[in-house]
């Protein structure tokens, strides 16, 4: 019989464990590396995430303020304050608590209730008719049977929303979103009327006008809807089902009107340069005149990646420094802080990866009206 030497036996109990150990570090390694490798792709995939969420709710709210002021870009309304009831014609409708200048974009309005910290508000009004923005003038009212007689009534349809301004101007007493009834021959019925319009003219903003109120709320852009909730209620701030989200991880909202400045009026030499932006500010017009000259808006969202950064080398070497946008200018309040935000425990603003979105929107609506002589 032959026999094998007992080098040729098999494997050592030494040999087996450093073999063990060998594997045991491998896969260490192996683990560590994917690991690693599942955090930057969650890394990447919450920053894709993140700014999906922020382009889409830039371009929603980009949409908006272009469209601000169409329907009521008269000199004589802006800057009118208008009450209405919520939601507008509603069978439960009850009286928003305080009366609303008309404005295409209103930065920061009084009537908000303020959001996050170093973040702004945006308030943004315009209707969807299809009629000639100038309005029809009133040639007669009858305060009992609530009918106005005007120049083109066929121009109006039962349900649309209209403002009946008196020819001395508005807001004493603040003038009414209304509606209308019925349309016939030359007269137009509306819901609720108003006295003293005689001679004014009635605006008409469609069937359904939109203000909506937009601010940064719990690291979320919210927006609430002024024609269904009184959304300059305090109360209603919290209220998630008034101030409802449309995109997370939203940490600042900055804004700026941009101002055509044009003072001196112009002559053959120097024809007028209407419509161009001179300055960039967050002053708020404080007559109708001043809110002709506000032709654009300049607004950036930041959106935050939700994965923190551990690696202290890397939030130093990234995040060090606040994000900076076109309105930045390092001394004023429209640089973007976000030292206060809220951020899981144990970490700071700068364990967190940003993205600024942002761009200049034309109020096209009050550009195409140009600068009244005289403003």
């Amino acid at each position: 019989m032959k026999r094998f030497s007992n080098s040729a036996a098999g494997f050592s109990l030494v040999e087996i464990m450093v073999a063990l150990v060998i594997g045991m570090v491998a896969a260490i390694v192996i683990l560590q590396m994917l690991a690693l490798s599942e955090q930057r792709k969650r890394t990447t995939t919450s920053s894709g995430e993140s700014q999906s969420d922020g382009v889409i709710s830039f371009y929603q709210m980009a949409r908006d303020v272009g469209q601000g002021g169409y329907g009521f870009t008269a000199q004589s309304l802006f800057n009118c304050n208008a009450t209405w009831k919520v939601p507008l014609g509603g069978a439960a409708a009850t009286a928003i608590a305080t009366a609303v200048p008309l404005a295409p974009v209103t930065i920061n309005s009084a009537l908000i209730p303020a959001g996050d910290a170093n973040s702004d508000t945006v308030l943004v009004m315009y209707g969807n008719s299809g009629n000639q923005p100038q309005g029809n003038v009133i040639y007669s009212e009858d305060a009992t049977t609530k009918i106005y007689t005007t120049q083109m009534p066929a121009s109006f349809a039962p349900g649309d929303r209209v403002i009946a301004l008196p020819e001395a101007g508005c807001n004493n007493p603040p003038i009414t979103l209304d509606s209308i009834t019925a349309t016939a021959a030359l007269n137009v019925t509306v819901a609720t009327g108003a006295a003293g319009v005689t001679n004014g003219t009635l605006y008409d903003l469609g069937p359904g006008p939109t203000i909506l109120a937009y601010a940064v709320r719990n690291g979320n852009l919210t927006v609430c809807d002024f024609i269904l909730y009184d959304c300059g209620a305090a109360a209603n701030a919290s209220d998630t089902t008034k101030w409802v989200s449309i995109a997370s991880n939203i940490v600042i909202l900055r804004a700026q009107y941009g101002r055509d400045t044009l003072t001196t009026a112009p002559t053959v030499a120097t024809p007028p340069t209407y419509a161009k932006v001179d300055t960039w500010d967050q002053t708020t017009p404080t007559g109708n005149c001043a809110w002709t000259r506000v032709i654009a808006v300049r607004f950036a969202l930041v959106a935050r990646n939700n994965q923190i950064d551990t690696d202290a080398n890397l939030v130093t070497a990234i995040n060090q420094n606040a994000p900076v946008w076109a309105g930045s200018t390092g001394t004023d309040a429209d640089t973007i802080d976000l030292s206060a935000t809220a951020v899981a425990a144990g970490a700071t603003w700068q364990n967190y990866r940003y993205k600024v979105i942002q761009s200049v929107v034309p109020i096209r609506n009050v550009a195409w009206m140009g600068v009244p002589v005289g403003c």
